[in-house]
């Protein structure tokens, strides 16, 4: 992988991080539901391992659309499935809920999935408003 293509990544990854930061794992904020959540969360998986990042940029609200690129998508995405492989299936999921340090509850979706080479998890993170705020996607590890 290229310097610029693993800096891109890399900074793509820490605002991310950054956005889903405070995750305490606790019930959903008032007003969200869990399949609700969950199924959306999906279509974001879904849009991703099809390569539509035009589509998931598009779903983003302002601040996660100031903060990434369509290539940011792209790059971080290539550079997960050259290490799991092609998607297989969803293995198992959750729904939780956090808080920014800004006091802003938000929703996040995390995604348990099969790949033919690694398990990946993605974390997609959804406003109050079901507006997607950001995600992070990786390699499942052994404790978590």
């Amino acid at each position: 992988m290229s310097k610029i293509r693993r800096l891109t990544a890399g900074v793509l990854a820490l605002v991310l991080v950054v956005l889903l930061a405070g995750c305490s794992g606790r019930k959903l904020p008032q007003g969200m539901d869990e399949e609700t959540l969950l199924d959306a969360g999906r279509e974001i998986v879904t849009l991703l391992n099809q390569g539509d990042y035009q589509a998931v940029y598009d779903r983003m609200r302002a601040d996660g659309q100031a903060t990434s690129s369509v290539e940011d998508i792209q790059t971080a995405m290539e550079d997960l499935l050259d290490q799991v492989g092609a998607y297989v299936k969803e293995t198992d999921s959750l729904a939780t809920g956090q808080t920014l340090d800004s006091g802003e509850e938000y929703g996040t979706a995390v995604l348990y999935c099969k790949h033919e080479k690694k398990n990946a998890v993605y974390r997609i993170a959804f406003s109050t408003q079901m507006e997607l705020m950001g995600f992070t996607m990786g390699e499942q590890s052994l404790f978590g």
